[in-house]
């Protein structure tokens, strides 16, 4: 019987993986990448200016958010497969949502802070004193910040495919999907705080709930792979 080992391997290494370098692009991006991750954007200072000091850094960051978005696109790909067995809407939904749409978003973001640091530099050029380059830095600079809890709810939606398919299907504990669904709660109201500007900074901490239950179900995917009577039990309700 096919146990799909190397699946559940390869959806724990990319899961882990995505969750690593979106660590590691807040710490790396500094202040500016940073500010959304806290829930405390830069208000009162000159954007550009700070951009344009830290271009190396932020364009480091942004690299790692690329590489979040390719991880964790991957990671559906692997899971698709086994969630297809018990429901073929379920699946899809987690490829597009937690695959397609929210890489989708991971590249925009991309995009969007590299033309940050692109208008930092020409900021540098003119000599600072542009008006119409400080007003575009501004705009995309709060266009960012409107475009995380966007992206976010995208990712939400996936996340309650993949839970809900993780439950159904016994695959991994179930306290570890109960404990995802806890967290896309605290993560939902986090993410409407701040798009609606109402954040007074509890966003992160809300968020924090989901973080190491994900690294958890990471690291069991890796360890101990999917339950084999799980397993058994598609296989046969396939035939």
């Amino acid at each position: 019987m096919n146990t799909y080992r190397k699946n559940a391997v390869m959806a724990g290494v990319l899961y882990f993986l995505g969750t690593v370098f979106g660590v590691l692009s807040g710490v790396i991006g500094g202040e500016v990448l940073s500010s959304f991750s806290f829930g405390k954007p830069l208000v009162g200072v000159d954007v550009l200016g700070i951009v344009a000091a830290n271009s190396s850094r932020i364009t480091g960051g942004s690299f790692l958010i690329l590489l979040m978005g390719i991880s964790l696109m991957a990671m559906t790909v692997f899971l698709y497969p086994i969630f297809r067995k018990d429901s073929e809407e379920l699946a899809m939904g987690t490829v597009l949502f937690r695959g397609a749409l929210e890489g989708t978003f991971y590249f925009i973001s991309t995009l969007s802070f590299l033309a940050l640091v692109l208008l930092g530099n020409e900021y540098i050029i003119t000599g600072a004193d542009s008006a119409a380059l400080q007003s575009m830095g501004n705009v995309l600079y709060w266009f960012q910040g409107r475009l995380a809890p966007t992206g976010s709810i995208l990712f939400l939606i996936g996340a309650v495919c993949l839970y809900i398919s993780f439950y159904r299907t016994r695959l991994i504990p179930r306290w570890l999907s109960v404990w995802g669904f806890i967290g896309v709660v605290f993560w939902m109201a986090s993410q409407l705080l701040k798009f609606f500007n109402m954040d007074p900074g509890i966003g992160f901490y809300l968020e924090m709930v989901i973080a190491p239950q994900e690294i958890v179900m990471a690291v069991w995917l890796i360890v101990k792979g999917f339950n084999p009577f799980a397993i058994a039990t598609l296989s046969a309700k396939t035939e």
